[in-house]
């Protein structure tokens, strides 16, 4: 019997498809990894009528408000709110770190599947770093993260089970990378910000392959008192983002009254039209493999993400 013929079929074996998946993540980061404090033009000026988030994708666009502001006021407020999903990104990206080194604490490293996640560790502190020196390049302050967010990241970086990291890291990536797969390629943005989006979207699409891999093997082992739990909490994980997107600070910043702005964009129909857009991928995949049901989806609708 030949060698071939002991290799296990990655269709049948989850485990296996797994370890395939892990190694072909790690040749594709040894090939296409960047690092941003030599790869992006940090010193090149800023352009000139340049938008630091497109234009539709503002909370106030559309409404009576928004019609009221100059163009000024209106790039000053985009700023503003790419600062904002910026620090919001930072807070994301250190509790995944913490929950992927958790991952490989008991793990044995010479595995594809370690090696990758410590790969994607190192990818993730560069990835603060940059979202760090990018809000620095626009002129805007880092915004502080709130006592509670901070609280509630501690309890899931330390005690999370390890579902809900691959969950969770699926959850925020496919989120975020859908606007910036649209930004990198939207020419009315900001040269710096195109490229930061660049960056993020080639070296997250690892992450989130590795992440489906992961889910697709243990979701199906877990009894269903454990998905029902693991849906509350990407339920209440989507709920939150909902709840928290529109921070009176970046308003205030920008010049308007934070509670005129945060009521005009709570009120907002393109807001829901953002979120759809937002989650539309992930929700539709979470609903493929059982992690929408229940009384979770109720959320999941009320949020925007499903229709």
């Amino acid at each position: 019997m030949t060698s071939e013929l002991l290799k296990p079929d990655p269709k049948a074996d989850p485990a296996a498809r797994q370890t395939k998946k892990a190694a072909q993540l790690l040749i594709a980061s040894a090939r296409h990894s960047y690092d941003p404090l030599v790869d992006i033009d940090w010193d090149a000026p800023l352009a000139e009528g340049k938008w630091f988030l497109a234009e539709k994708r503002c909370s106030l666009y559309g409404t009576e408000l928004w019609d009221s502001l100059g163009t000024e006021q209106k790039m000053l407020l985009s700023r503003e709110e790419l600062a904002a999903s910026v620090a919001v990104g930072v807070w994301t990206e250190h509790v995944l770190l913490h929950l992927v080194s958790r991952y490989v604490y008991k793990r044995d490293v010479s595995t594809p599947q370690v090696q990758f996640a410590l790969t994607e560790v190192a990818d993730e502190v560069r990835h603060m770093i940059m979202f760090a020196r990018l809000v620095e390049k626009t002129g805007a302050e880092i915004y502080p993260t709130p006592p509670k967010t901070l609280r509630s990241g501690l309890l899931l970086k330390t005690f999370a089970p390890v579902p809900a990291l691959w969950a969770l890291i699926l959850l925020t990536e496919e989120f975020f990378d859908r606007f910036q797969r649209e930004q990198s390629g939207d020419e009315t943005i900001q040269p710096v910000v195109r490229a930061v989006a660049r960056i993020h979207v080639v070296e997250e699409a690892r992450h989130i392959s590795f992440a489906r891999t992961e889910l697709e093997r243990f979701v199906p082992t877990l009894s269903r008192a454990r998905l029902g739990a693991l849906r509350r909490l990407l339920a209440g994980i989507v709920a939150g983002m909902r709840k928290d997107r529109y921070n009176p600070l970046m308003y205030q910043r920008a010049g308007l009254d934070p509670k005129t702005a945060v009521a005009a964009a709570r009120a907002n129909p393109n807001n829901i039209e953002n979120a759809k857009y937002g989650g539309q991928r992930i929700a539709a995949y979470y609903q493929q493999i059982g992690l929408i049901g229940g009384p979770s989806e109720k959320v999941w609708r009320e949020a925007g993400w499903l229709s």
